[in-house]
């Protein structure tokens, strides 16, 4: 018995040494820095139930998107069933703001809200590098609302966090447009395009208006806002530019609206059904192309790169 204690006297020392040695050998734990992957993302707003949404969710479907993005407007029917039944194919992905016909049409909001899992109709979320927020221009939006309260601390937070490259908006109403069958709101654009500023958001994307259009780099103008100042008159490409671009999508598949003239800091407008697709890309996610797609076809109407 005591031969047998001596035995396992010697075999702890030696796991004793080995341990030490090691600690002291081995290198340093370092955790390994996980890049963002690369991925897409596809936007569309105003939906309806129609032929023309079914080819836009083809398309959507066409470009294997991780994320959808829709603008607001959805089933523009009595009910929301007939969308939720084309969009089917997409509703894992979706990530959904609220439009006027989805607020004030009985009975559809809560479809909506509980369809998507939202508690409110304003929310934000991080995929890889970027942060997106969805705003509500159907509930209260002041500097004194609920909405802004959340909008300013969520964006502070977003453009304090390292592991953040991109700031991505998205909402129903839109802050500038072509004139068109709606107009823009001025309340809206003087309330949060100066946040946007504040904490560098790079794309905004809006509905309402059943075309496409999209901006150069802009910024607010506090003299004369539905005039702001144009960053850059470059029509494809921008390092790091000042300001904001922002695109309309509301091209989902209701129906086509008229423009009625032009306005000089908008580089495309294009009146047909068709989706914008968003690719993050190069070095760990630092370039950001957007595409937009006629349906029916892979011809690319417009086409724009934001390089970090």
């Amino acid at each position: 018995m005591n031969k047998f204690l001596v035995i396992i006297s010697a075999f702890a020392s030696l796991m004793i040494v080995i341990i030490i040695v090691y600690g002291v050998m081995r290198p340093p734990y370092h955790p390994t820095y996980v890049a963002p992957s690369e991925f897409n993302f596809a936007v569309a707003g105003d939906w309806g139930c129609t032929e023309d949404t079914t080819n836009t969710v083809n398309n959507i479907l066409d470009k294997k998107p991780e994320l959808v993005l829709g603008l607001g407007d959805y089933s523009y029917e009595n009910t929301a069933a007939c969308w939720f039944k084309i969009v089917d194919p997409l509703a894992d992905k979706m990530k959904i703001a609220i439009g006027n016909h989805d607020y004030q049409e009985a009975g559809k909001l809560p479809k909506y809200m509980n369809h998507f899992g939202l508690g409110e109709q304003y929310y934000s979320f991080d995929y890889e590098n970027v942060h997106f927020i969805a705003l509500s221009t159907e509930v209260s939006f002041n500097v004194n609302s609920a909405q802004y309260k959340f909008v300013n601390s969520d964006l502070s937070r977003a453009a304090s966090d390292p592991n953040i490259d991109w700031i991505i908006v998205y909402y129903h109403r839109p802050m500038y447009t072509v004139p068109s069958t709606h107009a823009a709101i001025s309340s809206l654009r003087n309330t949060y395009h100066p946040l946007f500023e504040q904490y560098g958001v790079d794309l905004v994307l809006q509905g309402h208006n059943h075309n496409y259009q999209r901006t150069y780099p802009i910024k607010f103008n506090n003299i004369l806002s539905r005039h702001p100042i144009e960053t850059s008159t470059n029509t494809t490409t921008y390092a790091d530019p000042k300001g904001q671009i922002f695109a309309t999508v509301g091209t989902g598949g209701v129906d086509l609206y008229p423009f009625k003239a032009k306005e000089d800091y908008f580089v495309k407008q294009y009146r047909g059904f068709g989706i914008l697709n968003v690719d993050i890309t190069n070095n760990h996610g630092k370039m950001l192309t957007c595409k937009f797609y006629a349906n029916n076809s892979n011809k690319i109407i417009d086409q724009f790169t934001i390089y970090k």
